[in-house]
């Protein structure tokens, strides 16, 4: 169907002494006049189309950290994971919110930068068959969970690390009070466990895990790179997460210039010895997707998202099976900046 043309009047009248009124709606009208030169009308257009994002003409662009010594990064991570259980249970909610200040120390000259990484504040919440469970750091009150209370002995303790400017986290110091106010908090049985999982590399990994390792190369829009870290897991053995990321577009925002990243991944575990031990072998089948934006004028991570959607068949020698689908969903935005200097 073939619509007339519209024409668009460049002006309106407004008395805000005596606004006019519709009789029948009793809502203020708005009284436009034509004849009013279309020039107008352009402007209003043009400032319009000014606060919209802008692209940047392709063009080759690094993509780098921009450390300040005694500046202050303060990132809010949030994650929450649904896990549908087997055999009829309900399903698993858990929800996690980690406030975290890193405080830069010192930049070398290459560029590496040394972090005081504190933990401020963390919140998490389950629902599940066993019961529904809720910490809050702000409060003051002790979890009852004993799996919660571990992660709550992190709040208020810092470590520190030193990352380059591509955002690879190259050494972690001082997680030794961090790890014995963990276990001080854990029930007695889970020592061995916190042991095992934060030794020295793992501890690169966790810390690598809150970062995102950028190119090393200029790139332009539709270029791509990988990433892959390896993570150990009580139940999976050796879980290494493999990422494509490409950079999609270069664009203006409220002044700033940033980077638009997406990201797609697989997650690959290798559990030779069964699950944990027992006499049963897991599949599992995951895939990951993410977008990250990226501010180059201050080289600083504004937010990013990532999507794991992973499906764990469990199956014993007597070839039964069962299936857990999972979900979960990381975020992570910048909540403050303060410069250095």
């Amino acid at each position: 169907m073939k619509h007339p043309p519209i024409s668009f009047p460049a002006q309106f009248h407004w008395n805000a002494d005596n606004p006019p009124t519709n009789p029948d709606t009793n809502m203020t009208t708005f009284h436009f006049h034509p004849g009013i030169r279309r020039s107008s009308l352009f402007a209003i257009w043009t400032i319009l189309a000014m606060s919209t994002p802008t692209p940047v003409s392709a063009q080759e662009i690094m993509l780098k950290l921009g450390f300040q010594e005694g500046s202050q990064i303060v990132m809010q991570m949030t994650n929450r994971m649904e896990m549908s259980m087997p055999g009829g249970f309900s399903s698993q909610v858990m929800d996690q919110t980690v406030r975290m200040r890193q405080t830069v120390q010192s930049v070398d000259l290459s560029g590496d930068a040394t972090l005081m990484v504190t933990t401020e504040h963390m919140r998490m919440e389950g629902i599940g068959p066993a019961g529904n469970q809720l910490y809050d750091s702000d409060t003051g009150d002790i979890p009852t969970d004993p799996a919660i209370l571990g992660a709550a002995a992190m709040v208020g303790q810092s470590y520190s690390m030193v990352v380059g400017p591509d955002g690879t986290v190259k050494s972690v110091q001082g997680i030794e009070e961090l790890v014995e106010a963990m276990r001080a908090s854990s029930p007695p049985e889970a020592a061995p466990m916190l042991d095992e999982m934060f030794n020295a590399d793992i501890l690169i990994e966790i810390a690598q895990q809150g970062m995102q390792i950028l190119p090393t190369d200029p790139v332009s829009p539709g270029d791509s790179w990988q990433t892959s870290s390896t993570m150990p897991n009580p139940l999976l053995g050796e879980v290494t997460n493999n990422l494509t990321f490409v950079l999609d577009q270069v664009e203006e925002r409220d002044g700033k210039t940033v980077a638009l990243l997406s990201s797609t991944g697989e997650i690959v575990a290798d559990a030779p010895d069964g699950l944990a031990g027992l006499p049963m072998e897991m599949d599992v089948d995951a895939e990951m997707t993410g977008s990250l934006i990226f501010e180059l004028d201050r080289g600083l991570i504004l937010s990013s998202i990532t999507t794991n959607k992973m499906t764990m068949t469990m199956s014993g020698p007597d070839g039964a099976s069962m299936t857990m689908p999972m979900t979960t969903v990381t975020s992570l935005e910048l909540v403050e900046y303060i410069p250095g200097g």
